[in-house]
């Protein structure tokens, strides 16, 4: 019985997912986000040019069917002057059939179909370890975290997490008796799978030691030489249709810049060549690898992964703890843990001011191709009503997302949807992570103090001079200084004034501009009637 409505639940869930993604029209929300327009473009152009190269035909094409420009595009060109996108195609090539068959819908319902079979080929695999809440345990996994909002999204977080899932499940499904050439190809197959999610986010890479670790020591050198044939395998040839389209190594390498609706596009605004010139004025957009290493930095990032109130993973991926729950030592599941460890470590060493994802994240993108690792690390016999108290621990972060999962992620009403009440009152705002805009608004500079909005009620003026304060709305701002404070002047504009007095900062680190300390304040501001017109001035101490 039990066995019956796990897999009742997960069916349930996954099924009103996918009726999710086929029934949503993408183009009711205001716009992309982060970098969807360059995997939609990108697989249009797989789908209808069989190539990778920008046109003003590409161009056309995108805003016919999305009736909207495609802000965010990135592209980058090659010695030989041609545009082509610029990110990994490994996941525009998979929703590439969807999108020539669904233009708008398309890209969803792969995604919505690519979860199904990862969550049942995973919680079938696990059946045998943990009993028969295993389905039970993965529609956790899955549903009491952010991960299913991701199958309306066009990025490819969710795409390297299946896979990821998918490779797993293969390592730590051994059929048990199986002929040579069948244990060649699963293990080529994991190593296949783990190479497109390590050629996207070389990171993940790490990934590759558990999955070794995982094959039956008297099979060891056979599984292991196919592991890693399938990966180099899947990287050389990643790395040889670069080449051939993208005169490069890599999609984040050359001439790469970003395009909007207000920078223009080229081919339609002004010709391709113009890339060139850009580059040389303001610099590549390129991923260069930069060693960052600050103790104190690194410290108040482990706090907010762990639990910032947007990116954190204790409240947005909870049900993690239900792998280390049922941990068993075994097969090598301990190197899952420290494969973990390894790709946050160089996410927070080459990426601290972004180590979660920026635009286009419900809380932290990056984590999803790592969140399987949890699964399998569970191998103890499950309690069912382990898993409803994970999602109940869950609720009070994720219910936003639960009423809503198809919207928009900013909130006209002030800041980002997903984050509840629970986790704007209780969870520190990550002040480290530059691509962070709570409020949808940048950060700016007044009266010599770097002033971030937390809240979509404060606003400045075009002037710069002067802040507003929406009426019958708090307002919550971060203020910072590159020496500490003792305080902050409030001056209204009817003539009356306020002392902020701030005995300690909120927070102490460097920032993406700056490689000394700079010292942060959070201040909450509350206006009546009408609201509020003011200056800020800092004071400092004798």
């Amino acid at each position: 019985m039990l066995r019956t409505w796990s897999w009742a639940v997960l069916a349930l869930l996954l099924a009103a997912t996918l009726v999710g993604a086929v029934t949503l029209d993408r183009r009711t929300w205001p716009g992309l986000i982060g970098d969807e327009a360059t995997y939609l473009m990108q697989a249009q152009s797989l789908a209808w040019d069989f190539d990778l190269r920008y046109s003003r035909a590409d161009f056309d094409r995108f805003l016919a069917q999305w009736g909207t420009k495609p802000d965010g595009l990135i592209l980058q060109s090659g010695d030989g002057g041609a545009l082509v996108y610029s990110k990994p195609v490994s996941y525009s090539f998979y929703i590439a059939p969807f999108v020539r068959l669904a233009p708008v819908r398309g890209p969803a319902i792969a995604n919505a179909l690519l979860l199904l079979l990862a969550a049942v080929v995973a919680a079938h695999v696990l059946e045998r370890r943990i009993g028969p809440a295993a389905p039970l345990w993965v529609a956790a996994w899955i549903f009491a975290s952010v991960a299913f909002a991701y199958v309306f999204w066009v990025h490819s977080d969710l795409f390297l997490m299946c896979l990821a899932a998918l490779a797993l499940s293969l390592a730590y499904g051994s059929p048990g008796e199986e002929s040579r050439g069948r244990r060649i190809l699963r293990w080529l197959a994991v190593g296949v799978l783990l190479g497109i999610v390590a050629t996207s986010r070389p990171f993940y890479a790490s990934l590759l030691l558990p999955a070794a670790l995982a094959v039956p020591v008297r099979r060891r050198t056979i599984g292991i030489a196919a592991l890693l044939a399938g990966a180099a395998l899947l990287a050389a040839s990643s790395s040889l249709f670069n080449l051939a389209e993208r005169e490069s190594w890599t999609s984040y390498a050359g001439a790469r810049r970003s395009f909007y609706s207000y920078t223009g596009f080229p081919e339609v605004d002004f010709p391709p060549e113009e890339l060139q010139r850009q580059v040389a004025e303001r610099g590549s957009h390129a991923w260069i690898p930069w060693i960052h290493l600050d103790a104190r930095q690194t410290a108040w990032n482990s706090l907010y992964f762990l639990a910032g109130r947007h990116v954190g993973v204790l409240p947005y991926y909870l049900p993690l703890l239900l792998g280390l729950l049922a941990f068993r030592p075994g097969e090598g599941r301990w190197a899952l843990l420290l494969a973990v460890v390894a790709a946050l470590a160089a996410f927070f060493v080459m990426r601290p001011f972004n180590f979660w994802g920026g635009g286009g994240a419900i809380a932290n993108r990056y984590f999803l191709p790592l969140y399987p690792a949890f699964w399998f690390l569970a191998a103890r016999p499950a309690k069912a009503w382990w898993a409803f108290l994970a999602a109940a621990l869950a609720a009070p972060f994720l219910w936003p997302l639960w009423a809503h999962p198809r919207t928009y992620p900013l909130d006209p009403a002030g800041g980002l949807r997903y984050v509840s009440d629970v986790a704007r009152a209780g969870l520190p705002y990550e002040t480290t992570q530059s691509h962070l805009k709570p409020s949808g608004k940048d950060d700016f500079i007044h009266n010599g103090l770097w002033i971030k909005p937390l809240t979509n009620s404060v606003q400045v003026e075009s002037d710069g001079a002067r802040l507003r304060l929406t009426p019958g709305r708090p307002g919550e701002i971060l203020i910072g200084s590159p020496t500490p404070l003792s305080g902050v002047r409030l001056d209204a504009a009817n003539g009356t004034a306020q002392w902020f007095l701030l005995h300690r900062p909120r927070a102490v680190h460097r920032m993406w501009w700056t490689e000394e300390p700079f010292y942060l304040y959070q201040i909450d501001l509350e206006a009546e009637g009408d609201g509020m017109t003011f200056t800020l001035t800092a004071q400092r101490p004798a």
